[in-house]
């Protein structure tokens, strides 16, 4: 369940140094120990857009970063009714 842990932001760099030194998922996932579906979904969360000289997508740690706490901040907001009750405590039927 630990692979499940939200990542650091140091988690993420190291992330990004083993991808830049080219190494392959698989090989990253070996690495830092968690799964190869963590790693898939960092890399995909980070993506800049831009690519590195063998013409791989660049991982960026701080574009994950900040994706990840914009998600965070958006998670509980609901627009509409108020979750409030009343005063009493219980809803009408």
């Amino acid at each position: 369940m630990a692979d499940y842990a939200f990542r650091t932001l140091e988690d993420r760099q190291k992330i990004e140094k083993l991808w830049e030194d080219g190494r392959t998922p698989k090989e990253i996932s070996s690495h830092l120990d968690k799964s190869l579906a963590v790693i898939y979904t960092e890399l995909t969360r980070g993506q800049d857009g831009t690519r590195l000289p063998d013409q791989r997508l660049r991982y960026s740690a701080e574009l994950a970063q900040r994706r990840v706490q914009a998600s965070l901040e958006r998670r509980g907001k609901r627009t509409g009714q108020p979750t409030d009750m009343g005063a009493g405590g219980t809803a009408s039927r």
